[in-house]
């Protein structure tokens, strides 16, 4: 796909697609003080601004970064990469500005100048810290083709970070920080271990390009790769990642380039996740436990990323003021993991210390009865079955109350006997969502706000209904694998076995993790369909095609022992 810098398209809104003027190299100081346009928060120190820095690749190519850095010192400095393909001379105001209270965020507590989704100069400057807004390979002015992560964006990155490194004002020590797109790279590239990057930050990114988003479950999912592609402009050719996940429907070496090989992270890390994100929560809570580093901190927060990174920036300081600057705080005494837990119709608990990520849960079954809709202790001795219509909106459900407070964390899983008379393959979405003592599900809000969940756009960014899964069922196959969490399930996707007539298999399908409370009287519903349950990304994001075929049938009782699995906490 042919990229160029006045591309035009169905970009995502508020995300303008202006180039900058050129790509030649300009410096100025930014004056304490100084705000770059009305609203924007006022800078706290002077902030020596180089444009269009140029950092050569091994290759001979060049890419652009903007950096910042304080003014008349001495000092040398550690530098912070925010690695983006979002353009280094914009910003986060212009997402966040046309979403429901911008998320609970100020446009008063940003200077402008951060990358969108990156850390801002405005907070890191005065605090002792440069930070290089890096135009990725093939964005913008940047030279080179656009990948989606991958061995280039390994090899970049490497050279990135050496380069800065040796740069005069720099104390040799390199960071990363940001979420999304700025978060996943940082997996890669510290995969590669530059010997100048002394810490990483990945809020909320995914660390399997394969089943956390372009093909989750054997099921392709190309919109959101699509359309982000199409925020890009550059002057070379693009990756179509949306073309790739249809072209690669097994695993082969495509994937396993776009997947990070997390054994070799060994730098100090402080990884953040939420159960909220429909992209980036199962590869975050994977990149924490698989990442071989002594120095390693988890926390998980119950809010939607852009509100938490930007709030918890003080929080961020410590870790690298420890790390990049050596001072002597009281970082290492943070637990290793801090976690929050989600009462949708509450107030969360937030940074409940632990040890270790999940904690010792007992794995509690409770078995489908089609006949009631219900989740039942013991396997019904007589079978039933039930459909939905598989290429429509119908859902089908079972419910379960607890007869006493219960905490689930960690990973879910449901084990179904299923068949199709139309069709030799069957995509199947579940979701677990919580219900209030009355019965009725209810939604989480992403950010503090006044308004209910019923008054708030019904997209994943706002609101959240709880965790999810999906299979495509020629897919079933499963096998053990290192690094797994006790209850999570691993599919090879390395064959497809297609249905024959008639046929009923049992398949078991994982669930991103959980971490909800539930007070007597409270339950969980589980929902079946053969769509995706969850809400669209943002409002304008068109649906994924519907592949199925015909009607769904659910077996459940007897010799069709169809089952969920719950990691219920010790005690409860």
């Amino acid at each position: 796909m042919k990229g160029n810098l006045t591309a035009a398209g169905p970009f995502l809104p508020g995300l303008p697609i202006t180039a900058p003027p050129s790509c030649r190299y300009s410096q100025e100081v930014l004056p304490k003080g100084h705000q770059k346009a009305q609203n924007f928060k006022s800078l706290e120190c002077d902030i020596f601004y180089e444009r269009n820095v140029r950092i050569p690749m091994r290759d001979g190519a060049q890419l652009y970064a903007d950096v910042f850095r304080p003014n008349n010192t001495s000092e040398l400095v550690p530098a912070i990469i925010a690695w983006s393909p979002y353009g280094k001379h914009l910003n986060s105001h212009g997402m966040l500005k046309d979403l429901p209270e911008r998320l609970g965020t100020s446009q008063a507590n940003e200077s402008g100048y951060e990358n969108f989704e990156g850390p801002d100069p405005g907070f890191w400057v005065p605090r002792g810290y440069a930070v290089v807004n890096v135009d990725v390979r093939g964005s913008w002015h940047s030279e080179g083709d656009f990948y989606y992560w991958g061995r280039q964006t390994q090899r970049d990155g490497y050279d990135t970070v050496e380069h800065l490194a040796e740069l005069p004002w720099c104390n040799r020590k390199v960071a990363m920080a940001g979420n999304s797109w700025l978060a996943i790279s940082q997996w890669f590239i510290a995969a590669g271990s530059p010997p100048h990057l002394a810490a990483i930050a990945p809020w909320e990114g995914f660390t399997d390009t394969y089943r956390d988003q372009h093909r989750r479950g054997g099921v392709s999912n190309h919109v959101m790769p699509t359309s982000l592609a199409l925020l890009v402009p550059g002057d070379g050719v693009f990756e179509d990642a949306g073309a790739m996940a249809r072209r690669h429907p097994c695993w082969d070496e495509y994937w396993t380039e776009k997947r990070a090989d997390l054994s070799k992270i060994t730098v100090p890390t402080y990884v953040v996740a939420s159960y909220s994100s429909k992209i980036h929560c199962a590869g975050t809570f994977r990149g924490y436990r698989q990442i071989t580093s002594k120095e390693k901190w988890l926390r998980v927060h119950p809010h939607q990323e852009w509100y938490d990174f930007v709030n918890q920036q003080t929080d961020l300081a410590r870790f690298f003021d420890h790390f990049l600057r050596n001072i002597q705080n009281d970082w290492t005494s943070t637990p290793r993991v801090r976690l929050s837990l989600l009462r949708f119709n509450g107030s969360p608990i937030i940074d409940r210390p632990l040890t270790t990520y999940p904690p010792e849960c007992d794995s509690r079954r409770v078995f489908l009865d089609a006949c009631g809709h219900r989740l039942l202790p013991s396997n019904p001795k007589r079978s039933s079955s039930i459909g939905y219509s598989s290429n429509g909106k119908e859902e089908i459900h079972f419910d379960l109350t607890f007869d006493k407070y219960t905490e689930l964390i960690g990973y879910c899983s449901v084990t179904l006997y299923v068949q199709c008379l139309e069709h030799n393959d069957m995509d199947i979405f579940v979701m677990l969502r919580k219900l209030g003592r009355s019965g009725q599900a209810v939604r989480h809000v992403n950010f503090p706000t006044a308004q209910t969940a019923d008054q708030l756009p019904r997209t994943n960014v706002v609101q959240y209904n709880g965790p999810t899964g999906r299979l495509r069922v020629s897919h079933r196959d499963m096998k053990d694998c290192p690094g797994l969490a006790p209850g999570e399930v691993f599919h090879p996707h390395t064959r497809e076995v297609k249905l024959s007539a008639r046929e009923i298999v049992a398949v078991t399908i994982g669930l991103w993790p959980i971490g909800s409370v539930y007070a007597a009287g409270e339950g969980v519903r589980l929902s079946i369909s053969g769509k995706d349950m969850c809400f669209p990304e943002m409002e304008h994001f068109p649906a994924e095609p519907n592949e199925n075929r015909g009607v769904h049938i659910v077996h459940t009782g007897g010799e069709y022992a169809s089952y969920l699995t719950l990691p219920v906490v010790k005690g409860c």
